[in-house]
């Protein structure tokens, strides 16, 4: 029988996470030089691309976590890299503020990822269900003053107690669209300027993007050694800090 050429394509944990960093740099580029000044197409556009970085992150968290042999290890390294991050963060997207606010502090994508983690960990190490709702609430309240608010927890939440293969996808992901986009919708009447255009609130539809995505993991790590996995939690600081040092050589801020 001759092969169908339009086979349905096969992505491993390392495709996913190249994948993710990519868009996570496009996105940061666009946001980092305010392309939605003066390109705002383009801007919509790495916004859209974006919204692909966090999905993808999460739902190997929780694969990680199901096949780590030290959860504690695992926590420790979040934790690690959320700290070495936090000025890193500040100094790509408050440039011009010369003190670390509260919420910076939290606004990183490490901290909403070790939140899940322990969300989850904590989670499964407990039957009461009285326990399990606070569980999924305090650490969900943990990350309301970062980028992603509540949601980001709650997706990877989703992705571990979720456990049909198709629906573990669709469901976060359109949980995900409609959180982003029921917040759009209250800042373009509370604080229009915040929505200047259609573009903008279309990017709310990102996060649809993962659903082929993820439906697409074939269960493999992939490529992995020592400078694969160190490399990718370095990526995070090491790109903000230089995308911070591009734009003030360019821009002088």
């Amino acid at each position: 029988m001759e092969k169908n050429k339009f086979q349905r394509i096969s992505l491993d944990s390392f495709h996913l996470k190249i994948i993710a960093i990519v868009a996570m740099f496009i996105n940061h580029l666009g946001a980092s030089f305010q392309l939605s000044h003066s390109y705002p197409l383009l801007f919509c556009f790495t916004e859209i691309i974006g919204k692909i970085t966090f999905p993808v992150m999460a739902f190997l968290l929780v694969e990680g976590f199901h096949y780590t042999h030290n959860v504690k290890k695992y926590a420790s390294r979040l934790a690690i890299f959320w700290l070495i991050s936090i000025y890193p963060f500040h100094w790509l997207h408050y440039p011009l503020k010369s003190l670390i606010t509260p919420d910076e502090l939290v606004n990183n994508i490490f901290f909403t990822l070790l939140m899940g983690l322990l969300l989850i960990w904590s989670y499964s190490k407990t039957t009461n269900n009285i326990m399990r709702i606070a569980i999924v609430v305090f650490f969900s309240l943990a990350t309301i003053l970062s980028d992603l608010n509540v949601i980001g927890p709650l997706i990877i939440f989703a992705f571990y107690i979720i456990k049909d293969k198709k629906k573990k996808v669709i469901i976060p992901m359109i949980t995900m669209t409609s959180f982003i986009m029921l917040i759009y919708i209250i800042l373009y009447f509370v604080y229009p300027a915040s929505i200047p255009n259609i573009g903008i609130l279309l990017t709310g539809f990102g996060p649809l993007i993962n659903i082929p995505l993820l439906l697409s993991y074939n269960g493999k790590r992939g490529k992995n050694n020592a400078y694969i996995k160190w490399g990718f939690y370095w990526f995070y600081p090491v790109h903000l800090t230089l995308l911070a040092i591009l734009r003030y050589l360019i821009l002088g801020w």
